[in-house]
């Protein structure tokens, strides 16, 4: 990685003025560099300022960034069985997958994110209208039929597991 292609990170966001930063040097330079920033949100920052601010510089003058804001939450899992917090957990796992693999489900027709075999048995159904996907993230508790599999296969769709370590670590395992 060269230093134009790096990734900035601020554990302190305050109003993005790194962000800002890292977005003006890149057009200065014709860099790529990405920046993470991270904030508690206290009295409401990031989504008020922060990210307001950033996205009003994105659209007057650059239009073509992938900005992202993400929330996360605390689950408390203690005296819970895990079928009770599941739900949630699965709420926060596309933000994650997204965050980890740097991607975008959003509007995306190269990328899926299937939670469930309900939406596996929907995207299977569609595949004609669903051939453009090159990869298929799967929920750590889908199973995909061979006949599936052999399907994606056919399709050049490659089919990525979303990690048990999402769920494993609030768990208590």
């Amino acid at each position: 990685m060269s230093k134009s292609d790096s990734i900035i990170l601020d554990f302190f966001a305050g109003s993005g003025t790194t962000g800002h930063a890292v977005m003006e040097i890149n057009k200065e330079d014709d860099g790529q560099r990405n920046f993470i920033l991270c904030t508690n949100n206290e009295n409401n920052i990031c989504k008020e300022v922060t990210y307001e601010r950033l996205r009003i510089i994105n659209e007057n003058e650059f239009k073509n960034l992938n900005l992202k804001y993400y929330q996360i939450d605390f689950i408390p899992t203690q005296n819970r069985f895990y079928y009770e917090y599941a739900d949630q957990l699965l709420e926060r796992v596309r933000e994650l997958v997204e965050l980890e693999n740097a991607i975008n489900f959003t509007d995306n027709k190269e990328i899926a994110i299937i939670l469930s075999d309900e939406e596996l048995e929907g995207f299977m159904q569609n595949l004609e209208e669903n051939k453009d996907y090159r990869v298929v993230y799967l929920g750590h508790n889908v199973l995909a039929t061979g006949e599936q599999e052999k399907a994606l296969f056919e399709n050049k769709i490659k089919i990525n597991v979303i990690p048990d370590y999402y769920f494993q670590e609030l768990r208590g395992l």
